[in-house]
């Protein structure tokens, strides 16, 4: 009977361990950083070029006020160009209304052709709005309100967001915390990729002179379209589990994305 007992047990704990397996294939996490430290930075193969780390909405993020202010990571295996997700939390340290211009939480651009971008109070119509913008071969895609950006937000100081942008064989879509905000017919990504993405502001070698003035933390990329139902899943279990800095977040994320 001990015997008995004892295969079961163990017959159970293979059946665990099968069971946790199964959803990090599916959910296809393929990048993540806590960007709460230079260190967590440069462990997950990017750069800070400036910038500070102070509370965001997940502990610590990356807090870029300035032009030179900026964290880039490698493209390759990392960013693809076809379909993908784009997830982080930000927290507002000036009134979205207050942010002059336009400025970037996350920026992929191969210049003069191609690009993804993630910033706020755009000037398309779409002021003190969060704005996800495809470039495809020079052409920009689904310009507007709930296409390309959403309504125009009231963000106050001292607000966390979570921000995830999709792209791919459904369609481009905007989430701003978990919720539906804009949505276009654009059903592919840029068509070359540059070898950095930005994180809090444009590239430091056009003087990252754009910066979002707000704090970046939690950055996941997927290299599948998250549908809402798994966006609202990511954003709740990142609300509920904190990964250590150099652990890539895909086991608990994943499991909750099921």
């Amino acid at each position: 009977m001990k015997i008995m007992s004892n295969v079961r047990v163990f017959s159970t704990v293979i059946l665990m361990l099968i069971l946790a397996v199964i959803p990090v294939v599916q959910a296809k996490q393929i990048f993540y950083n806590s960007l709460d430290s230079e260190k967590a930075v440069k462990d997950g193969g990017g750069k800070v070029h400036a910038g500070s780390f102070v509370e965001g909405a997940m502990g610590k993020g990356f807090y870029s006020l300035k032009a030179g202010e900026a964290v880039s990571f490698p493209t390759e295996e990392q960013l693809l160009l076809e379909t993908g997700t784009i997830a982080l939390w930000v927290k507002v340290m000036v009134d979205i209304k207050k942010v002059p211009g336009e400025s970037f939480i996350f920026m992929m651009y191969k210049r003069g052709a191609d690009a993804f971008f993630i910033n706020h109070s755009h000037n398309w119509g779409a002021n003190q709005a969060i704005c996800w913008m495809i470039k495809h071969k020079n052409k920009w895609f689904e310009n507007g309100i709930g296409k390309s950006c959403s309504k125009p937000l009231k963000w106050a100081e001292g607000e966390t967001h979570f921000i995830t942008t999709t792209w791919g064989p459904k369609g481009m879509h905007l989430f701003l915390d978990g919720k539906s905000v804009g949505k276009g017919d654009h059903k592919t990504g840029a068509s070359l990729m540059d070898d950095d993405f930005w994180v809090g502001n444009i590239e430091i070698e056009k003087g990252s002179t754009l910066p979002s003035q707000w704090v970046q933390d939690e950055l996941y990329i997927f290299d599948t379209q998250l549908d809402q139902a798994e966006v609202a899943g990511l954003m709740k279990s990142s609300l509920t589990v904190e990964p250590s800095v150099n652990h890539l977040a895909l086991t608990w994320a994943t499991i909750k994305l099921k």
